[in-house]
């Protein structure tokens, strides 16, 4: 009996493996660029969620990208996905709504490269540090538009999320897998 039951934990531990990893690749370049250098620059998810600053050597921290919902939606969502697989058995509701957090995090990171000008800041004009930092913004997104792509870990996180999808719709088909 113990065995019978274990079996169907199987595949919600697999999804949450597989939504902790989708998560963790938050902590890798999500968009690359070329700023003007000879190498490729990048921010990473966690940049892009939660918001960067940069020095600048005369004017001081400037805040480059503030705080993105979607983005971060985008990387927490295969973690909820995964919690609630492993904890709910395999209903209808369950299966839609663990699918639908891992589909819904695949589709927000590939379009990562779209949402990261939404945390895109621009300051009041009027005062002449304030128009110095938006010539300095806007030169920085003119080079970076012009040169971005997914990063490395927005590709893997969609792919990581795709998985667990599968894992979650056929959450009772791998368990019966399993003697």
């Amino acid at each position: 009996m113990a065995k019978k039951n274990l079996k169907y934990f199987i595949p919600g531990a697999i999804a949450l493996v597989l939504g902790i990893v989708a998560f963790c690749m938050m902590f890798l370049p999500a968009i690359t660029f070329n700023a003007g250098n000879s190498s490729s620059d990048g921010w990473t998810g966690a940049q892009i969620a939660f918001g960067y600053k940069e020095s600048v050597p005369i004017i001081g921290d400037v805040v480059v990208l503030n705080f993105n919902f979607l983005v971060f939606l985008a990387f927490l969502l295969p973690l909820v996905g995964g919690i609630l697989a492993l904890l709910f058995k395999n209903g209808l509701i369950t299966k839609i709504v663990t699918t639908a957090c891992f589909v819904v995090s695949a589709v927000l990171l590939f379009s990562i490269v779209g949402l990261s000008g939404i945390g895109r800041v621009s300051l009041e004009e009027g005062n002449i540090i304030n128009e110095t930092v938006n010539a300095f913004l806007n030169e920085l997104y003119k080079a970076i538009d012009s040169t971005k792509g997914m990063g490395i870990g927005a590709i893997l996180g969609a792919i990581f999320s795709i998985i667990g999808a599968v894992a979650c719709f056929f959450k009772g088909t791998i368990a019966k897998m399993f003697k």
